[in-house]
């Protein structure tokens, strides 16, 4: 062939396959949008990874993906995505930029959010709405003054909606301009008399203002609109103790008590209630309550350690005086009651020594310098803290939800669609299937194919295809016994390891309770939990040498970090599921249940960072534990 010629011909079918690329592309990102518009955000985010494998560089595919994330509460991930499209540039990039400051809202990166606006406002200096976002992100960064500047701004250039009058008011409440902050609820609650958050935080401001009368009836219209409305409920009990209608407040305390069995908020002031009413008991237990969902509240343990001191139960009083100096080694009240408590046990030596350090600690506060006592004011503002959650999200939606540990992998045979999501490494399985006709794959669905043998050329190892078939049906004695024939003759084959280990794994299954699978943390079974865990030690071992054989075997990795976990071994567990993503990046299972190890460590933020990635690569559950436990979270 003539050089020019074959340039030529190279050059043409280089450009169609250029062309052929854009046009998936395009199709692609289209056909991602059309989910978009169903509201299928999880299938959408699936079409738009395709377009950016295809065009890493593209500013849309990160923009729309963003706006799916932000769709599911994965603000994490969303912002990364809207960052990623601002990075890259394009026609929506103050669409990127106002969406990547709704994150950061979110967030809690108030000033993140407003250095976003400010840039949007300088495009768009006649958009009213954008004052008001940006007076919120204000208003949440405690800029007051601020916050109603952009309020008046948005008002002069015709803001609609009772938004604007609600956040000026706020401010204005947060700057005791009690009368103005009254006067701006007025026009929100004109604009929209059916927004009963408007009378809500005009009874709020009424209240601030001791007109209790009047802040009641503000809850009362608020309750009219929506029956539910715990705050109103919790806001009312609080006036209602003020003109000394105790009755009307422990009933509106039940209700909140009854929609919201987790509100130490309402257990606290109820618990002082009843204390106020020399209900000593009832008092006790309501602490107990806020001491069972809020363990490190000094105000709850010094509440109730004065309540056991009337009824004579001074060693639960001291018990509570210690957990205060243990938790806070500087609250002088606690030693100056632990003293007297030591003093009525005949305990003289202990009563002075007591009584000596509250008194030095008397002396330290009145020395110390104004950041100091900051400092110690952030402290105690933390073990004051007190959890509630009123009416963030219906009941009924998150409350009663059931999200799975991630289970192991098993190798079984293909049928049908079964396996797909990329679980089949080839390399490996080659030597179950030398025929080429990949008959064997990675799971986790938990598959128990009949027995399919398979005959004539090109046919899978019936050996190994017995093998596990026997292993997914819970033949384990005859699997057990075939598996140690090859490993006998073949000390060097990896699958061989992984595949005893899946077999000792699926003795711990029948030997758990009611022959379900060994659960996640669970290391103490009744009568045969030490048996367990010699058997995950086990596993583990076959696991280990499979990775000896084979370093990048990801799916022994990630089986491993499992038992692992099982074992409480949480660090090792972390490192496992590390080394299964560096081996297969995509393992969307091991950033799940890494998450998932690290929300129990406490790691929050990291754990959801873990969670928005498993979403990403197809996890659909994990949005499902981004809403219900990240949302919440700060930067």
């Amino acid at each position: 062939m003539h050089p020019t010629f074959r340039s030529a011909v190279l050059s043409l079918l280089l450009c169609t396959a250029v062309a052929e690329a854009q046009y998936n592309f395009d199709a692609i990102l289209s056909s991602a949008r059309k989910e978009i518009s169903k509201n299928n955000f999880v299938e959408a985010i699936r079409k738009l990874n395709i377009c950016l494998d295809t065009n890493p560089g593209n500013a849309e595919a990160y923009f729309y993906r963003g706006a799916c994330k932000y769709s599911l509460y994965d603000n994490i991930g969303a912002e990364e995505d809207f960052t990623s499209a601002l990075t890259n540039g394009g026609p929506y990039y103050y669409d990127a930029l106002l969406y990547r400051s709704k994150v950061r809202y979110r967030l809690s990166d108030y000033s993140g959010a407003i250095n976003d606006l400010n840039d949007v406002i300088k495009k768009q200096q006649l958009n009213p709405n954008l004052y008001v976002e940006r007076a919120f992100a204000k208003l949440a960064a405690n800029e007051f003054n601020g916050a109603i500047s952009d309020c008046q701004k948005a008002i002069a250039l015709k803001a609609t909606g009772e938004d604007v009058y609600l956040c000026k008011a706020a401010a204005e409440d947060a700057l005791e301009n009690y009368t103005q902050a009254i006067s701006d609820y007025d026009k929100a609650v004109k604009i929209n008399g059916k927004n009963e958050n408007a009378y809500v935080r005009r009874g709020n401001t009424r209240y601030k203002a001791e007109d209790y009368c009047g802040a009641i009836e503000d809850y009362n219209k608020a309750l009219v609109i929506d029956t539910a409305c715990t705050l109103a409920y919790f806001s009312r009990a609080e006036a209602e103790v003020k003109i000394d209608s105790s009755a009307a407040a422990l009933r509106d305390y039940n209700i909140v008590l009854n929609y919201e069995p987790r509100n130490s908020y309402a257990y606290f002031n109820r618990g002082v209630l009843y204390s106020n009413l020399g209900k000593t008991k009832n008092a006790i237990a309501d602490f107990d309550k806020v001491l069972l969902l809020n363990p490190e509240n000094i105000q709850a343990l010094s509440n109730r350690a004065k309540l056991k001191q009337n009824i004579k139960d001074l060693k639960g009083a001291m018990n509570d005086y210690n957990r205060i100096i243990e938790l806070y080694p500087y609250f002088m009240e606690a030693y100056y009651n632990r003293a007297q408590i030591k003093y009525n046990l005949k305990d003289a030596a202990g009563a002075k020594k007591d009584f000596e350090t509250g008194k030095m600690m008397s002396e330290m506060f009145h020395s110390k310098t104004s950041s100091q006592l900051t400092h110690d004011s952030t402290v105690v503002a933390g073990l004051l803290h007190l959890s509630a959650d009123f009416n963030r999200t219906p009941k009924s939606e998150l409350d009663t939800l059931n999200i799975q540990f991630q289970p192991l992998f098993y190798i079984t045979e293909k049928s049908g669609d079964e396996g797909t999501r990329g679980y089949a490494d080839y390399s490996l399985l080659y030597k179950l299937d030398r025929s080429g006709n990949k008959t064997f794959c990675f799971s986790n669905n938990e598959l128990s194919p009949g027995d399919r043998s398979s005959s004539g050329e090109g046919a899978a190892d019936t050996v190994w295809s017995e093998i596990i078939s026997m292993t997914n049906n819970f033949r384990l004695n005859d699997a057990s016994e075939g598996i140690n024939k090859i490993i006998q003759k073949d000390t060097s084959n990896a699958i061989a390891y992984f595949q005893r280990a899946i077999i000792t794994c699926r003795e711990i299954e029948l030997m758990s309770i009611a022959g379900q699978p060994a659960m996640f943390l669970d290391t103490s079974q009744k009568n045969n939990g030490h048996e367990i865990n010699k058997k995950r030690m086990s596993a583990i071992d076959d696991f280990s040498m499979a990775l000896k054989l084979e370093p990048s075997f990801s799916f022994a990795y990630f089986n491993r970090g499992n038992l692992k976990c099982m074992l409480n071994d949480f660090n090792g567990a972390l490192k496992d599921y590390e080394a299964t993503i560096k081996a297969k990046p995509d393992f969307a299972e091991a950033y799940f249940n890494m998450g998932f190890v690290m929300y129990y460590m406490n790691y929050k933020n990291v754990a959801c960072n873990k969670f928005s990635k498993a979403g990403e690569l197809g996890i659909s559950s994990a949005y499902t534990f981004i809403r219900k436990y990240c949302d919440d979270i700060s930067k």
